[in-house]
């Protein structure tokens, strides 16, 4: 008696073993797929590379003469360079800044191209090509209170408006340990925190600021002089751990890039494109405004 109850209870702990090691071979494969090597990148065609589109002039959406959506930018550019050197079709993938690094890790893209940051602690989860470009962060406020500020210890005890999952986030919460951090995942939702006085400032890239203060000329500023000690800031193109052959090529791609002032080449060109899509959609708005007001006279 005692060894046949001995025996069922042996059968009942296997089974329940063999559904756990199941469901362990289920989710495995799904949480540690692989990044792909650069043959097999090669053999598929196509590089996969994950970006954060609202960060301009280094990565935003505009619409090409189809009206389609298409990301451009400096993180794009850089991007086809890669793929051309590979020799195959680039695909982008737009996404939360936050969700790029575990993309990666992931194997669901090849690569991420998004301004981001070299920091020890992202290099402990993913390896980092050469840099392509050094920037600093800015502190934006409101038109007309950037004068109230002349040390970063000013900001410390207020709302501040940072991106999620960035350098910048990073920086203001161990810099800053009285201040608010409230962090969203895009830089436009920031724009319009700091407008509707839901923050008191925001902290992004400098490149960035010029072009966000420009679409909203009188209503918000740079704070320009204050800066965090140490505050260059090196982007680079960010790979899964170990992936050496694919990492000697994005860095030979992004070497050459910067020696013979095809980087300088992209921002330049991406400034002037923001430019010039800021003022089609300044024209848009007069000509709706224009409309209303006809429309108005007519009733």
């Amino acid at each position: 008696m005692y060894e046949k109850e001995r025996g069922n209870n042996m059968k009942k702990m296997m089974t329940k073993l063999a559904v756990i090691f199941a469901l362990i071979l289920m989710v495995v494969p799904m949480n540690l797929a692989s990044a792909k090597t650069l043959e097999q990148i090669k053999e598929e065609g196509k590089l996969v590379v994950g970006t954060s589109a609202d960060y301009p002039p280094f990565e935003w959406v505009i619409l090409d003469e189809n009206g389609d959506s298409k990301i451009v930018g400096i993180d794009v550019d850089i991007a086809q360079l890669i793929a051309d050197e590979i020799g195959v079709e680039l695909v982008m993938e737009d996404m939360p800044f936050d969700s790029l690094i575990p993309s990666v890790i992931s194997g669901r893209i090849d690569m991420t191209i998004a301004g981001m940051t070299y920091t020890e602690e992202r290099a402990k989860q993913i390896d980092f090509s050469e840099q392509y470009h050094q920037s600093v962060s800015n502190f934006v406020v409101l038109a007309g209170e950037e004068g109230k500020y002349t040390k970063v210890e000013d900001f410390d005890g207020l709302k501040i408006g940072v991106q999620k999952g960035t350098v910048q986030e990073q920086m203001v919460t161990e810099n800053l340990p009285n201040a608010e951090v409230v962090s969203m995942q895009k830089t436009g939702l920031l724009i319009e925190a700091l407008k509707t006085n839901k923050v008191d400032a925001i902290f992004i890239d400098d490149i960035v600021t010029i072009e966000f203060v420009a679409v909203n000329e009188g209503q918000i500023a740079v704070v320009a002089d204050v800066v965090f000690e140490n505050p260059e800031q090196g982007k680079a193109v960010a790979l899964a751990k170990d992936n050496k052959e694919l990492l000697e090529l994005v860095n030979k791609v992004v070497l050459e890039a910067v020696e013979s002032g095809k980087i300088t080449e992209f921002i330049e060109a991406n400034v002037s494109l923001q430019a010039s899509s800021n003022e089609e959609s300044d024209e848009e708005g007069l000509d709706e405004e224009t409309a209303e007001e006809s429309d108005e006279d007519s009733e």
